[in-house]
């Protein structure tokens, strides 16, 4: 973690302005899922002194796990900026909204260049406004050891028998396996999130969960094993994996199978209770993680699919046809994450510890 120093000399604290020989300086509590503003701190603080402020970034730790957390921190103001995952946004009631405040995108001089896909979604939208600047983002998707195999045209290779034990599926986000094997059925993606809201087949998609889980080498958490990943030939990822693999020397790449694949997005989002100086910083820092060199960075050293299309200007032409930079299709809001009521979640939780303890 990269803790802001203790100046050298003494310190007036007031409404979270720290003064020092230079001026004013705004510190901004950052609460982010690992990695996302952390590698740019200084960079940013470099960034914003160009722009005429002093601003610094402090990381908090523990990282964004769930969105209780990031609730509890905003609501006691302990965060100012934050990088909610979309479908947090109208969980429990829109309870998260309750902590934020709607964006005002006339302060982000980037936000045009964000796909119109994502600027029209309404994951996070109320009568106030949006709530949220989309990051970065991903597919609960399916990657194939291309040193190993062919790519796969459909989930279904997950349930082949000449398939068993050649794969890698998430443990702990469960709902992702239940949605996959939901697609694979043939229910439409946006039925998944209300087990009430279609006849669904329990029987028949606990027999297949059971089967998919009888078939994995083993359960990721975070992401993949890489180093188990060389004696794989399938995984499911959130993309993150397939980068760090072939940052090593391995040669993985993203299927597209023909019944999809649900889509997640990571966004930021202000406090609440943010205002004056800090207020500005908060945009400042948003924009800056929108733009476009910013952007090629995350994409470089994630492998997510990244929100700002004017991008492809900085990339190899390849490179931007395989990461979908610009894709406007790639965030349909068919596949996107939704949120889960209570029932249908502790339905799904049940489906799934019932699989693995099989």
């Amino acid at each position: 973690m990269m803790i802001m120093k203790r100046l050298g000399i003494s310190c007036l604290l007031w409404a979270g302005v720290l003064f020092s020989v230079n001026g004013f300086a705004v510190t901004l509590n950052v609460l982010e899922w690992e990695g996302y503003i952390s590698p740019f701190k200084e960079e940013f603080t470099t960034y914003a002194k160009s722009k005429g402020m002093d601003v610094e970034l402090n990381i908090i730790e523990p990282y964004i796990t769930d969105p209780e957390l990031i609730f509890n921190k905003m609501r006691v103001q302990a965060a100012d900026v934050t990088t909610p995952t979309h479908n947090y946004y109208k969980m429990n009631q829109d309870k998260l909204i309750q902590v934020l405040q709607p964006i005002d995108f006339s302060k982000l001089s980037n936000y045009s260049k964000v796909l119109a896909s994502l600027r029209s979604s309404q994951y996070d939208q109320t009568k106030a406004g949006k709530y949220s600047v989309p990051l970065l983002g991903g597919s609960y998707g399916l990657a194939y050891n291309a040193s190993k195999r062919a790519e796969p045209k459909s989930w279904e290779e997950l349930w082949l028998p000449e398939n068993k034990g050649k794969f890698a599926i998430t443990g702990d986000q469960f709902e992702a396996n239940i949605y996959t094997t939901m697609l694979v059925l043939g229910y439409p993606p946006e039925s998944f999130y209300d087990i009430d809201s279609t006849k669904f087949d329990i029987p028949k998609i606990e027999a297949k969960l059971n089967t998919l889980v009888a078939n994995a080498d083993s359960f990721w958490g975070g992401m993949a094993d890489v180093e188990r990943m060389k004696e794989l030939e399938l995984v499911t990822t959130y993309w993150f994996a397939v980068a760090a693999a072939n940052q090593g020397g391995q040669n993985w790449k993203l299927a597209d199978p023909k019944e999809g694949q649900t889509v997640w997005l990571d966004t930021l989002a202000i406090g609440k209770h943010l205002s004056g100086e800090k207020l500005d910083a908060a945009y400042l820092l948003m924009d800056f993680m929108i733009s476009e060199p910013v952007q090629k960075r995350l994409l470089e050293m994630y492998g997510s699919i990244i929100v700002n299309g004017d991008t492809v200007k900085l990339l190899d032409p390849q490179l931007a046809k395989d990461a979908r930079v610009g894709d406007e299709s790639f965030f349909s809001e068919q596949y996107l994450w939704r949120p889960l009521n209570t029932r249908t979640r502790n339905i799904y939780k049940q489906m799934w510890t019932k699989a693995k303890g099989k």
